[in-house]
C-alpha cells in the first residue's frame, strides 16, 4: 500500500494541515459554543457515532482476518499493519484537538514539536514504532483511539456538530465533517485497500477450477 502523499492545490491535506496547525488550536472543537439562533440541520450525534462504530469494527475485523503475518507484508510502500498504525496516530491527533487530555505519542522526539516534524516524518516515526509492537497491541491502540473519539462525540452538544471546525480545516468545514475526515471516512479508504488484499489472498489460496484443476485432482 502506498503511503498517503501530500496533495498540491485544492483542499488542504487533512493530516498535513492537522500536523502543522495543531499547536495553534486554543479552543477544542468539542467545546466550541453554538450561537443560540442556529440549530443543527439534521446532523445528530447518532449520525456520527454510527459510522465510527461501524467502520472501526470493519477495520479491526479485516485486520484480524488477515492475521499478523499477512498484515505485515508490504504492498508497495506500506503493509496493512503500517496503514493501521498511521490511522492510530491521526485519530489520536483528532482526539487531542477535540480536547482529550492525551500527551503526544512517546515515539515523537521530545525536543521537536509535531508542527516542526511535518506529516511525512510523523507517519514514518509512527509506522516504525508499531512495526516492533505486538500486533494485538496495535489493534488495541486503534480501538482505544477510535473509542475515545466516539466518547468525545457522545459528550458533545449536538448543535455543535454544525459549527465551523476552524483551522486547520478549510473555511466552511463543519465539525462533523472534520471528525469524519480524520476517522471513519479515513478508515473506509484504507479498509477498502485491506479488503482487496484479503480478497487477493483468498483467491490465491482457493483451489483452481476448470480442466487444469480437474487434471490435478485426478
Amino acid at each position: 500500500m502506498t503511503a498517503p502523499a501530500a496533495k498540491g492545490g485544492g483542499q488542504r491535506p487533512r493530516r498535513e494541515a492537522a500536523a502543522k496547525s495543531a499547536p495553534r488550536r486554543k479552543t477544542p472543537i468539542a467545546e466550541k459554543r453554538a450561537k443560540p439562533a442556529k440549530k443543527a440541520s439534521g446532523v445528530r450525534k447518532a449520525d456520527v457515532i454510527g459510522p465510527l462504530e461501524r467502520d472501526s469494527e470493519r477495520m479491526l475485523r479485516l485486520a484480524r482476518e488477515l492475521g499478523e503475518e499477512r498484515a505485515s507484508k508490504p504492498i508497495d510502500e506500506w503493509s496493512p499493519r503500517d496503514v493501521i498504525a498511521h490511522c492510530v496516530y491521526w485519530q489520536g491527533m483528532l482526539a487531542r484537538m477535540m480536547g482529550a487530555p492525551l500527551p503526544p505519542p512517546s515515539w515523537i522526539p521530545r525536543w521537536q514539536s509535531e508542527e516542526q516534524l511535518g506529516t511525512d516524518e510523523l507517519n514514518r516515526l509512527t509506522v516504525e514504532h508499531y512495526r516492533s509492537v505486538a500486533f494485538e497491541t496495535l489493534l488495541a491502540d486503534f480501538r482505544f483511539t477510535a473509542d475515545l473519539v466516539k466518547q468525545i462525540v457522545g459528550d458533545m452538544k449536538e448543535e455543535n456538530l454544525m459549527l465551523e471546525a476552524g483551522q486547520p480545516w478549510d473555511p466552511g468545514t463543519k465539525i462533523h465533517e472534520a471528525i469524519a475526515s480524520e476517522s471513519h471516512a479515513h478508515w473506509q479508504d484504507h479498509a477498502d485497500q485491506i479488503e482487496a488484499t484479503l480478497g487477493a489472498a483468498r483467491a490465491a489460496a482457493a483451489p483452481k477450477g476448470g480442466a487444469e484443476g480437474d487434471r490435478r485432482r485426478e
